[in-house]
């Protein structure tokens, strides 16, 4: 009897012994703590993990043994995953760095309350070491984002290649517009000025007592009067003069551009404000050029607030990147590396343009004017004259709340070609 007993606990020591080394074989740190969370238990991979020796590490704290980072930052006693777990919570688990062995390194903490019988209750604590994986999950997420990224660079090259493509193909249709409008512009002009000579010859002829002869040549010499305006738009549209760049002070040319036009803005109840930048630096332009842009975007305002409203002309500094999305993009294209820009802008309260024409108001010969009143050429001229001075115009519009056209010119020390 007494022999099978201690045969029976010979087996039982070697099947024990066999579970220890089969525990300690496997690569996961297990660790069994009492209810105080003190040590009782470890495999060898623990061991290997925290690097102690077995004096240092039976009987002590798990707490002291494993302490644990999230963030960056060590975490707090009673938000340990072996705290949780020794507190009621039946299991415990989470991702954590740790950095008190040879080298810093992810662990996945499992801590589970296992009751052996009515009066001993422990905790087996099973660590894993993920730091490979985390890094192939980092690295995985750096190649996902750097593909986004990629894909986003060459979706914007796309739109900026389809952009570059439709001005390319706006600007051979302007070189044939210009052509085109050249031509025709110089085979109507002499026919107008042998019309409107024979209609002052008629008019020496026809006396006051023909008062209908009278008022039917003056209707005719209008309409060819009108149809000259057009002609010199269109020559003007076409031209491609030299500048003649000199220093000019911005302001000073939009007062001028403002007297020239100051009469009729007065008739229409128009209300003028000023608000110039003081100190800024002189531009290099045409100056005659730039009266021309400017006068043509006050008519296009003041025709644009027939019952009154309000006027006003701005001028600051502006670097590129504080200017519109389209002006930054011609700016950061066309100008040199540390160049600013004297930034313009005319601003009215009229009546607007419809969000679905915007985009085509600087084409040529378009126009919200009713027939007769206007070409169409006005902003595109003006653009030409900008762009050849390196400059940008912008025009932002809502229906019935007004419009502000922003020019932008380089502060540039050398003449623009």
């Amino acid at each position: 009897m007494g022999g099978a007993a201690i045969t029976g606990v010979d087996d039982l020591r070697t099947k024990l012994g066999k579970l220890e080394v089969a525990l300690s074989a496997i690569v996961d740190a297990l660790v069994w703590i009492d209810g105080d969370g003190r040590v009782q238990w470890y495999n060898a991979p623990f061991r290997r993990l925290v690097d102690r020796p077995d004096a240092a590490v039976l009987g002590a704290r798990l707490v002291d043994l494993l302490p644990l980072e999230e963030g960056g930052k060590p975490l707090p006693p009673h938000a340990h995953p072996i705290h949780l777990a020794l507190n009621g919570r039946p299991n415990a688990v989470g991702s954590y760095e740790y950095r008190g062995g040879n080298q810093p390194v992810v662990l996945e903490v499992f801590a589970a309350r296992v009751q052996f019988s009515r009066h001993e209750l422990n905790t087996v604590v099973a660590v894993r070491d993920i730091t490979e994986r985390r890094r192939a999950e980092e690295k995985e997420q750096r190649l996902a984002a750097s593909a986004r990224k990629r894909a986003a660079e060459l979706d914007a090259a796309y739109k900026a290649l389809k952009s570059t493509q439709a001005m390319l193909v706006h600007a051979e249709k302007m070189a044939a517009i210009g052509q085109l409008a050249s031509g025709v512009a110089h085979e109507v002009k002499n026919p107008l000025g042998i019309i409107l000579q024979g209609v002052d010859y008629l008019e020496g002829r026809v006396g006051l007592e023909d008062p209908e002869g009278v008022e039917v040549l003056q209707m005719i010499k209008e309409a060819v009067m009108r149809s000259d305006r057009i002609v010199r738009d269109l020559l003007n549209f076409s031209r491609q003069r030299p500048l003649e760049p000199k220093p000019c002070d911005i302001a000073q040319v939009i007062r001028d551009s403002l007297g020239l036009v100051g009469k009729q803005l007065a008739l229409q109840s128009i209300a003028v404000r000023e608000a110039f930048a003081d100190g800024l630096p002189p531009v290099v332009i045409d100056e005659n050029q730039m009266k021309q842009v400017f006068i043509n975007v006050l008519l296009n305002a003041l025709q644009a607030m027939p019952h009154g409203g309000e006027l006003t002309l701005r001028t600051a500094a502006a670097a590129p990147e504080s200017l519109p999305v389209e002006l930054a993009r011609r700016a950061l294209a066309t100008w040199r590396p540390g160049e600013t820009a004297v930034r313009c802008e005319v601003a009215d309260t009229g009546i607007g343009i419809p969000a679905d024409q915007v985009q085509k108001a600087f084409e040529p010969f378009f126009t919200t004017k009713p027939a007769g009143q206007g070409t169409g050429l006005g902003l595109a001229i003006s653009r030409s004259i900008i762009e050849k001075h390196r400059g940008g115009i912008a025009l932002a519009s809502q229906a019935g709340r007004g419009t502000t056209i922003t020019i932008v010119l380089p502060i540039i020390h050398a003449v623009p070609g």
